[in-house]
């Protein structure tokens, strides 16, 4: 189980004391401000070649640096003395900064070792920093890692796809805090701050690990908890957020979107305090209402609905609220939409503007609902969307994502009023219900057609054809309608290449 996170209780406001041994460097010389440089400058490229690069330039400037010290104290006798002018100011004397940009070279290779490698600078500088047993000069002073180093290290973990990456940032915060607490003097320049935590909730939120969402969502408390108890710095920001909403997205359980829609909440609870950073962005509604889509309580109680309708369930019983529940989970995130739409509408912010993902979500959700009234909701909402494509956003353009979410949105339809059709029902009844079966059914048909004539028009990409599982629902309406002409005629649009352009 995971741990409180803790600041040591005696930290204050008072100076820092330091024990810098007579042969540490009172200043960078020139020739190691050159070096620190070129090694920035490195350090910028993503690539698989640089960081290697630089961490040889650092780790040769050590050995000569070290070669140094132990010739000078032959010369000296072994004993303490004033390191020779001449050489010292001349030499390159590898600080903090030197092996951050080594760390920070690391951080940004697409190597697949690159967060290991990153781990065992941070590695090297503590032991030159703690362990004056390794060397006969003392505590090196000048290398002590500070916030920007183990941040980096953490910022490696976050971007590998190493298994367990994420428990290796998430440990990498508690001992930057240990090192924080024991070890630094309670630097300030060694303790973590939001941009510590953001990294290592993105981490672990983004790694698919089991409870990876309440995982994050611990970190968060703690970061909340600290933030209370006086840690200033410590403030998650919208990215944070919508980072542990996907994860609750993702994670395929039962009353995940509750856990994600408290999330948004809080985030508009505190922005409405004036914390402007948490402000919700287009990002963090397309992640809550994926929520509320994915969430698989919606076809749990579906799948009992069903059962309990063919037990012969009355209105009384669990069926019916089943069903308010189902539709409500598809509402809430066609909420979240107009909240959205009308957000924007009235503040006019692009953080917030609704896209394509945020209109394809929530026809998903429909699609997902099982009710027989899906199709009509998807219809709804892909209307709205193709408006404001219309009006000049190009945000909004459709794509084959959408029109297929709207197709299984009416396939959702017709299975649910098959699944409702009872033989001890009068011939009226089952009449209506086999017509609204058909008029879906020709719906899918009409969607597909219009997608095909979008991906026609010239200037259009592959982004518009429909694919397999296009086709394949179409067609599948349309046999459960028993239109047999009409699956001629989807079957020969797919056979004969139709859609095919030059």
């Amino acid at each position: 189980t995971a741990t409180p996170i803790t600041i040591n209780p005696t930290a204050t406001a008072t100076a820092i004391t330091t024990t810098t041994s007579k042969r540490e460097p009172s200043k960078v010389n020139s020739a190691t401000l050159r070096f620190n440089n070129r090694l920035n400058q490195l350090a910028k490229n993503w690539d698989d070649s640089t960081a290697p690069k630089v961490e040889a330039l650092l780790l040769d400037a050590l050995e000569k640096y070290q070669l140094h010290l132990k010739e000078e104290e032959s010369e000296q006798g072994g004993g303490e003395s004033t390191p020779k002018t001449n050489i010292t100011t001349t030499m390159i004397i590898p600080n903090t900064i030197s092996f951050t940009n080594a760390i920070t070279a690391w951080a940004r290779c697409t190597r697949k070792d690159s967060a290991p490698r990153a781990q065992s600078l941070l590695t090297q500088m503590l032991h030159l920093y703690t362990s004056p047993d390794i060397n006969t000069h003392g505590k090196w002073d000048h290398i002590k890692p500070n916030k920007i180093s183990y941040n980096s290290v953490i910022t490696a973990w976050a971007r590998s796809n190493e298994r367990g990456s994420a428990r290796k940032a998430e440990e990498l915060l508690r001992s930057m805090y240990e090192f924080y607490n024991n070890e630094s003097g309670l630097d300030p320049a060694c303790k973590p701050d939001a941009r510590s935590f953001n990294a290592v909730i993105n981490a672990v939120a983004r790694s698919r690990d089991k409870n990876c969402a309440d995982r994050a969502k611990f970190l968060l408390d703690e970061m909340g908890r600290l933030y209370n108890e006086g840690d200033d710095d410590l403030l998650p920001d919208a990215l944070t957020f919508g980072a542990i909403i996907n994860a609750y997205a993702n994670s395929f359980e039962a009353g995940s979107s509750d856990k994600a829609a408290q999330l948004l909440m809080h985030m508009e609870s505190l922005y409405s305090m004036g914390f402007e950073q948490a402000k919700p962005t287009t990002f963090v509604y397309n992640a809550c209402m994926n929520a509320f889509a994915k969430d698989p309580l919606i076809c749990v109680l579906n799948e009992v609905n069903t059962q309990q309708q063919e037990e012969g369930g009355d209105d009384e019983g669990g069926s019916n609220n089943s069903t308010r529940t189902t539709l409500n989970r598809a509402q809430k995130a066609e909420q979240l939409l107009d909240s959205m739409e009308k957000r924007y509408n009235d503040e006019k912010d692009w953080r917030i503007k609704p896209d394509i993902i945020s209109y394809s979500t929530v026809i998903n959700a429909h699609a997902n609902s099982g009710t027989s009234n899906a199709g009509v909701n998807a219809d709804g909402i892909l209307r709205r969307m193709l408006h404001r494509y219309l009006m000049g956003d190009t945000k909004c353009r459709p794509n084959v994502i959408v029109f297929t979410a709207a197709i299984k949105a009416h396939s959702t339809s017709i299975n649910a009023t098959l699944s409702g059709l009872d033989e001890s029902e009068d011939e009226a009844s089952k009449f209506q219900k086999r017509e609204q079966i058909k008029v879906s059914a020709k719906r899918c048909e009409d969607l597909l057609q219009e997608l095909c004539l979008l991906y026609q028009l010239p200037g259009n990409d592959r982004s518009m054809k429909p694919t397999s599982v296009t086709f394949e629902l179409v067609i599948g309406a349309l046999t459960l309608a028993v239109d047999w002409e009409g699956v001629e005629r989807i079957s020969a649009l797919r056979e004969e290449g139709m859609l095919l352009r030059d």
